[in-house]
């Protein structure tokens, strides 16, 4: 534990000579401000409609979870796990008594507090933009309760997204660049926008998430085990590809 502890202390001392943080709070602050913006065009293009602090919360689990969000976790993880190759540490670090299970596991440590963290920053930011609105325009059913209720889907949603990023991690490894990752994320976030509205959308491992989280999964006619074993099944194939690959690969 001492090990680990230390090498997860090594990772934070990294990031806070990288603009990586402050990029990936910016593609937080995204989801927030189009939420903001498609609310202001809501209110001056039909007023007559009524907008409730749950339907923003809402609209923010579908922008977080298949959208925004899941980009900037996979650029994140992707950047964890190929940094070592790209910025040629690795050399230095491997020689140190270190166990490489250790070394992948304080960089998955990072990377899941990371995303908890931004996904608190897009809540928080989310419920201060509805509060602004609502002292100016108004909002139907604004309880702070019902943003803690969003909170613990969100905290969840994020957990789960965790699991599904495993094999981006394997990918950064592998390719030693963000550039694959990245490309086969495009195709991901285009396979949850055309999966969003679609039953099949549940075996899709992605986009099950939101489906879980907004208690839709029912209605598409496939079980919640289902849904909860594919993605499962994501995420030991990731660890498995990450862990295996690493402790195998001949450092050059």
């Amino acid at each position: 534990m001492a090990e680990l502890a230390d090498l997860i202390y090594c990772e934070l001392l990294k990031l806070k000579r990288s603009k990586m943080i402050l990029i990936s709070i910016l593609g937080a602050l995204a989801a927030p401000a189009m939420l903001l913006l498609e609310c202001l065009q809501t209110y001056f293009e039909h007023p007559e409609k009524i907008i409730t602090l749950a339907h923003i919360y809402d609209s923010l689990m579908l922008y977080t979870i298949i959208l925004m969000n899941l980009l900037v976790y996979i650029i994140i993880a992707s950047y964890l796990f190929s940094r070592e190759y790209t910025e040629k540490t690795l050399k230095n670090i491997l020689p140190i008594p270190v166990s490489r299970a250790s070394f992948l596991t304080s960089k998955f440590c990072i990377l899941f507090v990371w995303m908890i963290v931004l996904s608190f920053f897009s809540w928080g930011s989310t419920y201060l933009l509805a509060l602004l609105y609502h002292f100016v325009f108004g909002m139907a059913e604004f309880h702070f309760h019902i943003a803690l209720t969003y909170l613990g889907k969100m905290l969840i949603g994020t957990m789960l997204m965790f699991l599904t990023i495993t094999p981006f991690t394997f990918l950064a490894e592998k390719t030693k660049s963000l550039v694959v990752p990245l490309i086969i994320s495009s195709a991901v976030i285009m396979g949850n926008a055309a999966l969003s509205n679609q039953d099949l959308g549940a075996l899709y491992p992605w986009t099950a998430i939101l489906f879980l989280m907004q208690g839709s999964l029912s209605g598409t006619g496939y079980p919640v085990w289902t849904s909860v074993s594919i993605i499962a099944l994501v995420s030991i194939l990731g660890f498995a590809a990450t862990f295996i690959y690493f402790q195998t690969e001949d450092i050059k």
